[in-house]
């Protein structure tokens, strides 16, 4: 597996969207038989599985169901003809086959950049003809490779208007999903990329962004990691929402690394270290089943 990243690169990196071009999508494993074989060897527990509700303003709808029962085939039969969206979090450290593919893609990035990355994590996702991903945005930084359909993404300035501090906060403290208030203004303000297979991307930290498929079945590769100073930031924004939710105040999280940020940063430690912090699930609950027998197969619980 080759991945080719831009000679600028390092000066680029968390500044600018970055373009890259890889050959994972000529890899036996990403065909539908090895699909559905990675399916049936991920926890199915773990499996993140969604269905969305069309683009709107507002916040999003987002179903979240499971699949406890199907086989990897029966399910890659429900994306290719239903509208579902899955999420195998972690897959290069949950299957041991999928680690050398996550090994090569964040040693590429490293190197290009000029960065250590930390907190590895290589998502696969597959999705249905035709799905929208609702506007959200991820806390860690993101590298996404398209290896088969074709996609549009939306990528959004990430400041005050777009991302509203408190709306950040809660994702960081997990009292909210990733998904944001969109408003249709806002498109005024996107960079508009078209992905197909052969073609990836990063962009700077907490960027918030919206997918469209095309009308063909979707499978992406979800690498999200940290760098010193992107931990930093999201520490920090971890000290002002207690500020926030605490002290009634109102502060802000700039994208370059401050004093400020910093010394809040060492304080969310601090706060971690002597704060029992509960076990939090998704805020959203499990409300339908995949069933191929079922209306649209999806059956409510």
């Amino acid at each position: 597996m080759t991945v080719s990243w831009p000679k600028d690169t390092a000066k680029a990196f968390g500044n600018e969207l970055i373009h890259a071009e890889h050959n994972l999508h000529q890899n036996t494993l990403f065909s539908d038989e090895g699909l559905a074989k990675i399916l049936d060897d991920y926890p199915r527990d773990e499996l993140g599985l969604w269905t969305f509700g069309g683009h709107t303003e507002g916040l999003g709808t987002a179903i979240k169901g499971k699949a406890p029962s199907l086989s990897g085939a029966e399910i890659m039969e429900a994306v290719r003809t239903g509208h579902f969206w899955l999420n195998l979090r972690r897959a290069n450290l949950k299957l041991d086959y999928l680690a050398d593919i996550g090994d090569d893609i964040f040693g590429s990035l490293a190197d290009a950049a000029e960065r250590k990355l930390r907190k590895q994590d290589m998502g696969l996702l597959i999705s249905s003809p035709c799905v929208h991903v609702n506007y959200h945005l991820d806390i860690p930084l993101v590298a996404l490779f398209q290896i088969s359909g074709e996609k549009r993404l939306w990528l959004y300035p990430a400041d005050e208007t777009h991302s509203p501090s408190d709306q950040v906060e809660d994702i960081v403290h997990s009292r909210r999903e990733e998904d944001l208030t969109f408003k249709n203004g806002f498109d005024d303000n996107a960079t508009v990329i078209d992905l197909k297979p052969g073609m990836g991307i990063t962009w700077p930290q907490a960027a918030p962004h919206r997918v469209q498929n095309a009308d063909c079945v979707n499978v992406s590769l979800s690498c999200e990691y940290m760098t010193l100073p992107a931990l930093m930031k999201a520490n920090a924004i971890y000290t002002n929402g207690i500020l926030r939710s605490k002290l009634g105040m109102n502060p802000q999280t700039g994208r370059r690394v401050t004093p400020s940020i910093v010394g809040k940063a060492v304080a969310a430690q601090a706060i971690k270290k002597v704060t029992r912090r509960p076990q939090v699930a998704s805020s959203t609950p499990v409300t339908f089943e995949l069933d191929l027998s079922a209306e649209n197969y999806a059956r409510p619980l």
